[in-house]
C-alpha cells in the first residue's frame, strides 16, 4: 500500500487554514471599505472606492519594493 496517504497526514494542515483565514479577512476588508473617497494627484483629483486605492497603494509599494535593490548598486 505504497503511495496511501497515512491517518497522520489525511488532515487540513495549518498552512491551509493560515490561506483560509488570510482570505476571510480580505473578504472582511474588501466588503467594509467600499465607501467612495476623494484620491489627490499630483495635477487631478478624482473619486475612486477606498479599497481600490488601498489596492493600487499596496501594489505600488510591493513593485518598488521589488524593484529598489535593483537601482541602489553594490554595497560595499
Amino acid at each position: 500500500m505504497e503511495g496511501m496517504p497515512t491517518s497522520a497526514s489525511s488532515g487540513r494542515g495549518p498552512k491551509f487554514w493560515l490561506w483560509l483565514v488570510l482570505i476571510l479577512v480580505a473578504f472582511i476588508f474588501v466588503a467594509v471599505n467600499f465607501q467612495k473617497v476623494t484620491v489627490d494627484f499630483i495635477i487631478a483629483e478624482g473619486e475612486a472606492p477606498l479599497v481600490l486605492a488601498l489596492l493600487i497603494a499596496g501594489v505600488l509599494g510591493f513593485v518598488i519594493g521589488l524593484a529598489l535593490p535593483r537601482f541602489r548598486g553594490p554595497r560595499s
